[in-house]
């Protein structure tokens, strides 16, 4: 495994990422659209997002298993982004199982 960063070439630790965190900081910074880039969709999905995060982390709003199979490792899903703190908790594949993507490869099974 490469312990230094493909662009500065110092030392990684974010292994085992490509890209130490200033790096990558810089290229999210430069690549991701700010909020007022959105489309009003996309800005109703983040609001959701960071108010619920928000109420998590007050201890608001309490993480529960997985909705489906009853994994511990659950994230939230939120089926109304106008409610954001009515959310569905799934585990990452059921997650995307609620989310079929088309250039998505399944998983084995």
């Amino acid at each position: 495994m490469k312990t230094t960063c493909s662009n500065c070439f110092r030392i990684n630790d974010r292994l085992p990422q490509r890209y130490c965190k200033s790096c990558h900081a810089a290229y999210m910074r430069k690549t991701r659209p700010s909020h007022s880039e959105l489309g009003p969709v996309a800005k109703l999905r983040a609001n959701a997002r960071a108010y619920a995060n928000t109420y998590l982390r007050r201890g608001k709003l309490k993480r529960e298993p997985c909705f489906v199979c009853q994994s511990t490792s659950s994230q939230m899903h939120h089926p109304d982004y106008s409610r954001p703190l009515e959310v569905m908790w799934l585990c990452r594949p059921c997650h995307m199982e609620m989310h079929p993507h088309p250039g998505r490869k399944k998983g084995p099974g």
